[in-house]
């Protein structure tokens, strides 16, 4: 049964007339990189020769898998597998992006509110998410929604998501599985069933915010005061909220503890994550610490946000962003303010010694390339 606003991403398709002799059904919602691993199986072959044989010039494991194929990459899938063109397109993450941005096609970079895979050729450091419940109930498969950062929960059993295994810790990556395991259900490493790890039940707040996202994609729009966000404009504001956040968390000062009290939010229980990495490089349980006191924010409004800022005196520096503008619903907070931003003086480098803090956030982020 599926669990109320969730929003199905695509209908999933079956093989008519593929070239291979075995060929699994296409999932509902399933991602085509966990979609080419069963099938790699499936044939009695691993991933990497499978891909190799469709595309000999393409290192498609060595890259994020999800995002795009062009239309001749998808022809020649379709055309050996059976499976049409057009379900192939939908279970990339490419709909998805332009939907959010009216993007053409994914950046180079950082692509906001898309789990970055940490790719060191056919390794990764994390960005797969799934849910144990669903692994042990159904055939192992990865879905569309695990590739989205605002994910943090399995809407259908409310338990929060895993990125890795519970046995030896390592990142999912089903890409590296191969005969004669014929399941994407184990750890590719140790081969620990993956349905066995231990469950958590999910933070409400976070799940309430998934869910609120996932509706905007064919749902009416937010109220937000007295604006009516779309999904563009959801998404930028709760960016601006998780950076505010994350700003107070490393730098706590008592105008900044109010402010965040008024809206809900109690910045004693805020952490800087470990590695200090972007928020699509996040583990599931930071994420969603994080959107769970967004959706705390969202639900004060802006006017009431907009209040307890100039009551609290909270310095520019914390809600100004650096770059960019401020969301648009929240576009007199700079007036109120009366701040003009300076560019900070440059400071002139020292011989002294990095702090503690900063060494031992480069070891954890070098602790996380070592799961690979």
């Amino acid at each position: 049964m599926d669990a109320p606003n969730q929003y199905r991403w695509q209908a999933g398709a079956s093989p008519v007339n593929a070239v291979w002799p075995l060929v699994p059904p296409l999932l509902q919602d399933e991602l085509i990189s966990s979609w080419l691993v069963r099938c790699a199986l499936a044939q009695g072959c691993g991933p990497l020769t499978l891909t190799g044989e469709v595309w000999p010039e393409l290192r498609f494991w060595c890259t994020d898998p999800d995002r795009c194929l062009s239309p001749v990459q998808i022809g020649e899938l379709s055309r050996l597998s059976g499976i049409p063109a057009d379900a192939l397109q939908a279970s990339t993450l490419l709909p998805l992006h332009q939907v959010m941005t009216g993007d053409a096609g994914f950046p180079k970079s950082i692509a906001p509110w898309f789990l970055c895979l940490g790719i060191r050729n056919r390794r990764r450091s994390g960005g797969l998410q799934y849910c144990p419940k669903c692994f042990e109930q159904k055939t192992p498969h990865y879905l569309i929604e695990d590739r989205l950062a605002w994910h943090t929960a399995c809407p259908v059993h409310q338990v929060s998501l895993l990125d890795h295994c519970e046995c030896c810790h390592a990142p999912l990556c089903p890409q590296m599985i191969t005969p004669p395991d014929e399941t994407l259900g184990r750890c590719h490493r140790c081969g620990y069933e993956l349905h066995l790890a231990p469950t958590q039940t999910a933070s409400a707040d976070a799940l309430s915010f998934q869910n609120a996202t996932d509706g905007l994609f064919s749902g009416p729009p937010i109220r937000y005061g007295d604006r009516r966000l779309l999904l563009t404009e959801w998404l930028s504001l709760s960016r601006w909220m998780i950076g505010i956040l994350r700003t107070a968390a490393r730098e706590r000062s008592p105008c900044s503890k109010g402010f965040f009290l008024e809206m809900g939010v109690n910045v004693d229980g805020l952490y800087p994550p470990e590695t200090g990495l972007p928020f699509e490089y996040l583990a599931p349980d930071d994420r969603a610490t994080l959107l769970s006191n967004v959706w705390c924010m969202l639900r004060v409004g802006p006017d009431r946000l907009i209040d307890a800022a100039q009551r609290e005196c909270t310095r520019p520096s914390l809600l100004l962003p650096r770059a960019g503008r401020l969301p648009a619903s929240l576009a007199v907070l700079a007036t109120v303010l009366r701040s003009k931003r300076h560019r900070s003086c440059s400071r002139p480098q020292t011989d002294n010694p990095r702090s503690t803090k900063s060494v031992l956030m480069r070891w954890r982020r070098l602790l996380r390339k070592f799961q690979r």
